[in-house]
């Protein structure tokens, strides 16, 4: 019940600051920016997680903010706690309020509140889009207050998340190289050249009828010279 009664508490602290039903003096934080982390690209049918992150607060009690994307890009799952510095930052109440548009509320238990930098919350996403769509994700309506019950002034920045298909690994194989028609064809082989005709065989030298010519030769000279000096006579 104690619960329930600081939730409507937030609520009604915060309808106070954004309707003008009371003034509340403006906490002087300067510098705090609450941004939106998201990846740049998913895949089709994949998860991925957003943080709502916070920088340098001081005395964070309570907030509320809308968080919008496409609807027909993006399915939001969940959300969880977060975290500043080492104080945990339960999220009490988010809904869907229209189709994309979610609202949440949260508040830190106790009354010291919380200091430094961390997050609100993390946004449980999954892709419901095709390659090359793309949903912002923006934040709108934002408001902090510290545990005095004072505004804390602060940026507000969205982001984007790009649907991308993953590439399809070709398995064509690579055309084949046809050789050049002069690679193909076999070369020509030059004729041998015809083989030179054999030499008859040396015949062996026969000593004994190489002298008997000499012999033959020696007589008929003689017998010629005898017959010449005869004559002379």
């Amino acid at each position: 019940m104690r619960r329930i009664l600081e939730i409507l508490a937030v609520i009604t602290i915060m309808a106070l600051l954004s309707g003008g039903g009371a003034v509340v003096p403006v906490a002087a934080t300067p510098g705090v920016t609450v941004s939106l982390g998201a990846p740049d690209e998913a895949a089709p049918d994949s998860d991925f997680t957003a943080n709502v992150n916070i920088s340098e607060v001081v005395n964070f009690d309570a907030c509320n903010y809308d968080v919008s994307f496409d609807a027909s890009v993006l399915r939001l799952d969940s959300v969880t706690s977060g975290l500043i510095d080492s104080t945990p930052v339960p999220v009490d109440i988010y809904n869907e309020i229209s189709p994309g548009t979610y609202r949440l509320v949260q508040n830190v238990p106790g009354l010291a509140g919380a200091g430094g930098s961390g997050y609100l919350a993390v946004l449980n996403f999954h892709v419901t889009g095709s390659g090359g769509d793309t949903s912002p994700i923006s934040l709108s309506n934002g408001m902090l207050a510290n545990n005095s019950a004072e505004e804390i002034a602060a940026t507000w920045v969205g982001d984007s998340v790009t649907v991308v298909a993953s590439a399809a690994i070709s398995t064509t194989p690579p055309p084949a190289v046809s050789p050049s028609p002069e690679a193909a064809a076999p070369s020509a082989t030059a004729p041998a050249p015809a083989p030179a005709p054999a030499l008859p065989p040396a015949q062996p030298i026969k000593w004994p009828v190489l002298w008997g010519v000499i012999a033959g030769a020696t007589a008929v000279g003689v017998i010629a010279f005898l017959r010449a000096r005869r004559k002379a006579y």
